[in-house]
C-alpha cells in the first residue's frame, strides 16, 4: 500500500512540475536559432537534438510510472499516456513557432518523440523484467 502511495505521489507532483519546467524550457528566450548549442555536434548529432531527447525521457517515466499498469492492462491505458505525450511534445514545439525569439524545427519535434519513445521502451523492459 505504502509502495502504490509513493507511486501516486511521484506520478501527481513530479510530472506536473516536470511538464511545467519542459514549457517553461520551450517558451522562454533561451537557445534561439544563432544560440551556440545549435553549431556543437557530438558523433554528427546536434547537441540541441540530443538535449531535446534527453529531457523527455524523464516525462515518458513519470507518466507511466504506477505499478497498477501491469502487462495485462497495457496497451490501452500505456496508449492513452503515449498520445497524450505526444500530443505535448508536439504543442511545445507548435508554440515556439509563434514566438519571434524561439524557432520551430520539425527536428526537434522528431527528437521529443524519441525521447518519449526511449522512456517508454525503458518501462517496459523494466516491468516485462519483473513478470518474467
Amino acid at each position: 500500500m505504502l509502495h502504490r502511495f509513493t507511486n501516486l505521489i511521484l506520478r501527481w507532483k513530479l510530472l506536473p512540475a516536470y511538464s511545467l519546467i519542459l514549457i517553461l524550457l520551450a517558451v522562454l528566450p533561451i537557445n534561439g536559432p544563432g544560440s551556440q548549442i545549435n553549431h556543437i555536434f557530438i558523433i554528427h548529432i546536434r547537441l540541441d537534438y540530443l538535449l531535446h531527447g534527453l529531457v523527455y525521457i524523464p516525462l515518458a517515466v513519470f507518466a507511466v510510472i504506477d505499478r497498477k499498469l501491469m502487462i495485462s492492462k497495457l496497451p490501452l491505458r500505456t496508449l492513452g499516456w503515449f498520445v497524450a505525450l505526444i500530443i505535448f511534445a508536439a504543442v511545445t514545439e507548435w508554440i515556439q513557432y509563434y514566438l519571434p525569439y524561439r524557432a520551430y524545427n520539425i527536428n526537434d519535434l522528431l527528437s521529443n518523440i524519441l525521447g518519449i519513445i526511449i522512456g517508454f521502451t525503458m518501462i517496459f523492459a523494466n516491468r516485462i523484467k519483473f513478470v518474467i
